[in-house]
């Protein structure tokens, strides 16, 4: 290659960094979309969006307990009862969600397996606060576990401002 040849590469390989520098500066300043999945404030749930939220919540949780043998005594039947295990659950959606969106570098898998093993040792705070009579050591199943009309009675509201089901019991 003689000078001219390295001059002209030289200044072509130049005008290509300018352009790949003014198309990042133009990028960033853009609003990226969100990533991944939506975090649901049950706090503030409207008791319009309710149903479709518990139902989505459900249908991870059935997975979740299913795929990784997770025990009755830590995820209970009646988790969706449990203020604390919900609020666990659905963060754990949420991050699953956003750890397999199609747009995550690789990464989100690991950390979410992460997460999700540091996860479990509050899960098996919370479930195992339950007074029922769970069984533990039972492989899982959800037949004939839930009681679809509390359920559904159960769904159709956010229960933003619900008390503490032990408070229900003393008061009833």
């Amino acid at each position: 290659m003689n000078d001219e040849q390295r001059e002209r590469a030289r200044k072509l390989l130049s005008q290509d960094m300018t352009a790949t520098d003014n198309a990042a500066s133009a990028a960033r300043s853009e609003p990226s979309e969100p990533v991944g999945g939506f975090s649901v404030n049950w706090r503030e749930l409207d008791d319009n969006l309710a149903h479709a939220e518990w139902v989505a919540l459900r249908a991870f949780v059935e997975w979740l307990t299913v795929r990784y043998h997770l025990p009755v005594s830590m995820v209970p039947n009646c988790w969706w009862q449990h203020g604390d295990l919900v609020e666990e659950l659905s963060a754990l959606h949420a991050a699953h969600q956003a750890a397999f969106d199609e747009t995550d570098a690789g990464f989100g898998p690991l950390n979410w397996h992460e997460r999700f093993a540091t996860a479990q040792a509050r899960l098996r705070n919370s479930g195992s606060g339950c007074t029922s009579t769970h069984d533990g050591f039972r492989p899982r199943s959800w037949s004939n576990v839930t009681d679809e009309q509390e359920w559904d009675a159960w769904t159709n509201r956010s229960h933003a401002e619900q008390p503490p089901r032990a408070a229900q019991r003393r008061e009833g």
